[in-house]
């Protein structure tokens, strides 16, 4: 019979061995079909982390919207519009020992020689941010022609720009002809006369007397 013939081992192992080459086959297809299958949840995967990354990027933008809204400081206003520019001219409202705008521009025309109080009181310049507050230059006149002497003309002048004015100027006068000599002192100059116990004034006060004497400062 075939079960008992001399070459019966090797038949069988010979059958066995194709039964094994076809699990094998069998399980490379499987083995491969599971890594296309893996490959397949792994471009899920990819598209989830990018959703989560979105989400997650679309949170954090909401807690720093929400936190900075948090932070937002809001006031509400009603006669602080009012009181608030008041102060400038009545500081005792909130407790200071001082003068307004007025009695200070008062106060600084007066320390100057009685020749140019005239010409200081007809020529009041606003300038800086809080010129530009509605009403602030009439009530800065107001308030000046009533502390000034009745035979001076007051004036107060409000330019088109009054936060960049003072720089203009400024510019404007440095550009004038022996503005250097007249206007400026070198540092070797100050540290002599330093030196020789001058005092500020005596050093400013002789440039500006001599400059108002050539006419080279004209009050407008």
């Amino acid at each position: 019979t075939e079960g008992s013939g001399p070459n019966t081992p090797k038949n069988h192992k010979f059958k066995k061995g194709k039964k094994n080459g076809k699990h094998k086959h069998d399980k490379q297809v499987n083995e491969e079909g599971s890594m296309d299958d893996s490959g397949n949840e792994s471009e899920e995967e990819s598209d989830q982390q990018r959703l989560r990354r979105l989400k997650a990027m679309r949170e954090a933008e909401r807690k720093r919207r929400e936190q900075e809204s948090l932070e937002r400081q809001a006031l509400a206003m009603s006669v602080e519009r009012f009181a608030i520019p008041e102060v400038l001219f009545r500081p005792s409202d909130i407790g200071l020992n001082c003068g307004g705008i007025a009695e200070a521009i008062v106060e600084s025309i007066e320390a100057c020689d009685a020749m140019f109080r005239a010409a200081m009181y007809h020529n009041v310049l606003l300038v800086g941010g809080n010129a530009k507050i509605p009403g602030f230059r009439d009530r800065v006149e107001t308030e000046l022609r009533k502390l000034a002497p009745t035979n001076y003309e007051v004036r107060v002048y409000l330019p088109d720009n009054p936060v960049s004015y003072a720089w203009e100027g400024a510019k404007y006068f440095s550009k004038q002809p022996g503005f250097q000599e007249r206007y400026s002192v070198d540092r070797l100059s100050w540290t002599a006369m330093k030196k020789m116990g001058k005092s500020q004034e005596e050093i400013w006060g002789k440039k500006i007397y001599n400059s108002i004497n050539n006419k080279l400062y004209n009050p407008c």
